[in-house]
């Protein structure tokens, strides 16, 4: 059972094994996951940047609004599974591990950074500042990237075990 743990936020990565009892259902949810972190800059950062550091032409605000939808994406796919194929001995089950991501990585972030960012974006900050330029101001800015980075890596690492585990195809090769 793998956890990853940065900083403040961790992922218990206990994904159920490959295996005969693994359905199409199974796969496809994992499958609408994987393309949901694949495909947003927010959830994984940029592919070229091994680091998840590299926040460049980002414009902060979208991108928290991004990894929103991607919190509220996750909940929909958990939600498609059929509640009466699950047993209380599934600890690992994919649905089990959604909630994990949500409750310790996604949920942790969110509740520490976007309501503080957003209120500092909409009342405090400069709007005459270009976006980019006056998003460099925030006054937590290296706390805020720090985490945000530990949730990309973390995030990255869960994307890396669903191709692995359900056997997709890997879309975005680092």
């Amino acid at each position: 059972m793998t956890i990853l743990q940065k900083g403040s936020f961790e992922l218990n990565l206990g994904i159920i094994k490959l295996g005969a009892d693994l359905s199409e259902l199974d796969r496809q949810c994992a499958w609408e996951l994987y393309t949901e972190l694949s495909t947003r800059v927010a959830c994984t950062g940029k592919s070229s940047d091994s680091e998840a550091t590299n926040f460049d032409g980002e414009l902060y605000i979208e991108s928290l609004e991004s990894l929103y939808r991607f919190f509220q994406e996750s909940r929909g796919i958990m939600r498609k599974f059929p509640v009466g194929r699950l047993t209380k001995a599934d600890k690992n089950h994919f649905g089990v591990i959604i909630s994990s991501m949500i409750t310790g990585v996604l949920r942790p972030f969110l509740e520490l950074w976007q309501a503080e960012y957003r209120h500092w974006w909409d009342a405090q900050s400069n709007p005459r500042v270009p976006p980019l330029q006056r998003q460099r101001e925030f006054p937590k800015l290296a706390d805020f990237l720090n985490d945000w980075t530990a949730v990309r890596l973390l995030l990255r690492g869960l994307q890396a075990r669903l191709v692995e585990v359900y056997d997709l195809v890997e879309v975005d090769r680092r």
